[in-house]
């Protein structure tokens, strides 16, 4: 038992030190380019595109990440938000601000404005997007009632 693990042992830190399964290999994308998908990928989740943001995904095939991205573009599939551009880079992070109104059929209707971090890592084609997340969101709520109401004389 001691013989195999001796050199099952090497192997195995033969592959770590050769950096086997990760991404070593790849190059870095330039920063026009991690802009350029971060962009694409921050104004597809707030049009609701769920389909094209994925495209841009590193791990498009990671369950968790793709049910991430449904989730977030899913409320502004009808309504549309507004987004800064070009981003805020930090890194492999880039931040655009955004705000957008979505109103229900009851009247009701919320204002949301946030951020949308998006993280970007070199990819077989060129560069895509890692992970992403919202910061610093708010959110107001409110009726069609409210912009009818006049003011109190108390």
């Amino acid at each position: 038992m001691r013989v195999l693990s001796g050199p099952i042992g090497l192997l195995l830190v033969a592959l770590a030190v050769s950096g086997c399964g990760g991404t070593t290999s790849l190059k870095t994308p330039s920063t026009a380019v991690q802009r350029a998908v971060a962009g694409r990928f921050a104004a597809a989740v707030l049009r609701g595109d769920a389909a094209g943001a994925r495209a841009l995904l590193v791990g498009g095939d990671r369950a968790a990440l793709v049910f991430l991205v449904q989730r977030a573009a899913a409320p502004w599939r009808n309504q549309r938000a507004s987004i800064r551009l070009p981003g805020r880079r930090t890194g492999v992070r880039w931040t655009f601000s955004y705000a957008g109104r979505r109103t229900h059929r009851d009247g009701r209707f919320e204002t949301e404005r946030g951020d949308l971090v998006v993280f970007v890592a070199p990819s077989a084609t060129g560069a895509g997007v890692r992970f992403f997340g919202f910061e610093n969101v708010q959110t107001r709520f409110s009726t069609h009632h409210d912009a009818q109401l006049l003011p109190s004389n108390r």
